[in-house]
């Protein structure tokens, strides 16, 4: 059996406010999301594809040039394509080579945040500790988060129950938990997560045998999630 190349891709989202003019001479005004994606086969020491805090850089020039202002007085292109392409450009120009390298795309959406998506089945609260981070890092202080699992809308029919195992899994064994204790040797950055109930459903569909590399979404916040795809080894 041919098994899928492990990949993780991790996603952080920006909102800003906007108005842009259109050809007509009226303004098409928008609350405005950008995601930036980036992806990569190995993770760091840490356990990350890149630290969510790198990308710190890109929100504060979000914020200091598209947020509340006329963006064709910002960008060339005030489409949403257009303003991706801009924001990818200047990402892959001035954020740290070693996230530059990774950033596979940057996606521009207009209105509110979107709901839940039917993927989601497994929502669960808990707490962890992240190590080998640089000093006074957030994370590495004991913290919790409202976690949110999910796998796509077509994966569902051919796991059969398995979400359902899971939902009792995440509700008996990590919900209310340090997830620290309940995964022993695992640092649980949302990438590591992800990998894990991957692995988890994968030892239970079919006993693993014809696993075709589901994707599992883990997501600590309404703004960023982290994806793992690999079969079995």
């Amino acid at each position: 059996m041919t098994s899928t190349p492990p990949l993780f891709r991790i996603g952080k989202s920006f909102r800003f406010e906007a108005t842009r003019r259109l050809d007509d001479g009226t303004y098409d005004g928008h609350s405005f999301t950008a995601e930036s994606v980036l992806s990569s086969s190995i993770l760091s020491p840490e356990g990350f594809v890149v630290d969510f805090g790198d990308l710190a850089p890109l929100k504060r020039y979000i914020d200091g040039t598209l947020d509340h202002q006329i963006l064709n007085n910002a960008v060339n292109d005030a489409s949403n394509e257009g303003i991706a392409e801009h924001l990818l450009g200047w990402a892959r120009n001035h954020l740290p080579a070693e996230v530059a390298s990774v950033l596979e795309e940057v996606r521009v959406r207009t209105g509110r945040p979107q709901p839940l998506p039917s993927a989601a089945f497994a929502a669960f609260e808990a707490s962890h500790q992240l190590h080998g981070l640089r000093d006074g890092h957030p994370c590495g202080r004991l913290h919790g988060h409202s976690y949110v699992l999910s796998v796509p809308v077509s994966a569902v029919p051919r796991l059969g129950d398995v979400p359902v195992l899971l939902r009792n899994y995440l509700r008996s064994a990590m919900h209310g938990r340090v997830l620290n204790e309940v995964i022993p040797g695992l640092n649980p950055t949302s990438e590591n997560l992800a990998r894990h109930f991957s692995q988890w459903l994968a030892d239970r569909a079919m006993g693993g045998a014809g696993w075709s590399g589901t994707c599992v979404r883990v997501s600590e916040t309404e703004t960023s999630w982290a994806e793992y795809v690999g079969g079995p080894a």
